[in-house]
């Protein structure tokens, strides 16, 4: 199994992004991140939410949604204890998109607008939902899908580890076939690379480094200076 993972800056003064992986007893644990509030808030929320999460998932790994939903919520618990802890961060809140892998089987869980993506022979077969006002929109019918990258809505979270913190989705545990490949990713990757795109530049790479850099080269072309930051992981069999 290959695993790549990037985080940058964009056009941003800070990168508030956060990744990371870890592997126990065969199960791999991936997380990707992306952390809000001011003065450094959303590095610190983001960054705390992948350390917790690690450090809990080598604690006590598993594969079910009760370990999944633990790990989360000690992440949450962790942003929030440094909040109260800490005044000049009491805003601070992160998204989070987790996988857990082991063999054919895994299982996922997001909160905010942090995506994983599952392709099968090279095709998207899930996505994530967000928890934005714009995926509301378009589960009311009132946008299509592609539209949420574009909406004035799609920042407006509504649940988040820390501040404002509601619900987690949590996918059943899946089995996946022998051509699974998986990609996590904020919203400064998605908003600029799309689902057309991501299956075109994985069917022509060779492993996650050469696909992460097809999808950057795209990301690049499409983003506005001042875009936002953008942190992936690729997996791939």
């Amino acid at each position: 199994m290959l695993l790549t993972g990037v985080s940058r800056k964009g056009g941003r003064i800070r990168n508030e992004d956060a990744y990371g992986e870890a592997r126990a007893e065969g199960i791999l644990c991936a997380i990707v991140a992306d952390g809000l509030g001011g003065h450094y808030g959303g590095e610190i929320a983001s960054r705390l939410a992948v350390d917790t999460i690690i450090n809990k998932f080598i604690e006590d790994p598993g594969i079910s949604e009760d370990h999944i939903k633990k790990y989360i919520e000690e992440a949450n618990s962790a942003i929030v204890s440094r909040a109260e802890s800490d005044p000049e961060h009491v805003h601070m809140s992160s998204t989070i998109v987790v996988l857990l892998k082991k063999g054919g089987r895994a299982i996922w869980a997001n909160v905010g607008d942090s995506r994983l993506y599952l392709f099968n022979h090279n095709a998207i077969s899930e996505v994530t939902e967000d928890h934005s006002l714009a995926f509301l929109d378009f589960m009311r019918g009132e946008i299509e899908y592609d539209d949420i990258r574009r909406s004035e809505n799609q920042n407006k979270l509504t649940s988040a580890l820390g501040v404002g913190f509601d619900e987690i989705n949590i996918s059943k545990v899946t089995h996946i076939g022998s051509s699974a490949s998986f990609l996590l990713c904020t919203d400064g990757w998605w908003e600029y690379v799309n689902e057309d795109q991501m299956e075109e530049t994985l069917c022509k790479s060779k492993n996650t480094r050469s696909w992460l850099e097809a999808m950057v080269k795209i990301r690049e072309e499409n983003a506005p200076e001042d875009s936002d930051n953008y942190t992936a992981i690729a997996i791939m069999p």
